[in-house]
């Protein structure tokens, strides 16, 4: 069992449908969602339209552009001991939740990260949900001949390629990491710090090809992305750092590999134009 904490914000109705829709579609495994509204005025609508379909809870609070503070709301009204986290612009596969319940039961002390297309360049048809237009590549992979190979800096700078958009952690990580620190603002930083922090205090990042997801198209032009780093009071600084003191997983099931490798073959990479 598990509890998935989506969080959302003004202008994301349409890619929270969206989002909702695939969580509808999970298959092997018996979970929560927990949407986290940071102060929009149409996404609870939204929500009740799907009351009858999802367990769902919806918390709404004031905007103030702070996804670390809905996501630390989220984990403390799950009910259960694993955590799921997705941005409402994400689209799961519908074996992903399952993926993250089976490898968080082996290893509970583990972050996990799934693939998700966020490379804004790259922009297909959707084939979780045709009728929209999606990001489908992540950059921390490389398109190698006919497969995908992790990028070095995998393995390397780990926690600065831990994004929050699509991850999983148990409670008690979450927990002994205090979450995430509340006084990020605005798009990024958040998440890496709080991968770092986990990395710095012994816990281990890895990577799950099985719970893939698209990232829907979305205006970029809001404050909470166009709003430079430096102008919001508290930032994370890439810097240079020492490998991690461990052996990074890339986690696949082969069957679950070969179907994402067909996708970007067969589907992305002959339907991708450049925006």
């Amino acid at each position: 069992m598990i509890s998935v904490i989506v969080s959302t914000s003004p202008g994301r109705e349409t890619q929270l449908q969206g989002c909702l829709e695939l969580l509808t579609r999970q298959q092997g495994c018996v979970f929560e969602v927990i949407v986290c509204d940071d102060g929009s005025i149409g996404c609870q609508a939204v929500c009740e339209a799907y009351a009858s379909r999802l367990s769902l809870n919806y918390l709404w609070r004031a905007n103030d552009q702070c996804p670390g503070r809905s996501r630390n709301l989220g984990a403390a009204d799950a009910t259960y001991q694993q955590l799921v986290f997705i941005d409402s612009d994400v689209l799961l596969n519908p074996n992903a939740l399952a993926a993250y319940t089976r490898h968080l039961q082996a290893r509970p002390e583990w972050l996990i990260y799934g693939y998700v297309g966020y490379e804004v360049q790259s922009v297909a048809p959707s084939v979780l949900l045709p009728e929209r237009t999606v990001n489908w590549r992540d950059p921390r992979f490389g398109w190698i001949g006919q497969g995908l190979r992790p990028a070095d800096k995998l393995y390397h700078s780990t926690y600065e390629c831990a994004f929050a958009g699509n991850f999983a952690v148990s409670r008690q990580v979450y927990q002994a990491l205090s979450g995430f620190d509340e006084r990020f603002r605005g798009w990024g930083g958040e998440d890496l710090d709080f991968g770092e922090r986990a990395v710095k205090m012994g816990y281990q990042i890895h990577f799950l090809l099985d719970a893939w997801a698209e990232h829907q198209l979305h205006q970029r032009s809001d404050l909470f992305h166009l709003q430079a780093a430096e102008s919001r009071g508290y930032h994370y600084v890439f810097k240079p750092h020492p490998a991690v003191p461990y052996c990074v997983c890339t986690l696949a099931d082969p069957e679950a590999l070969r179907h994402l490798e067909a996708l970007i073959q067969q589907h992305y990479l002959k339907t991708e134009r450049q925006s």
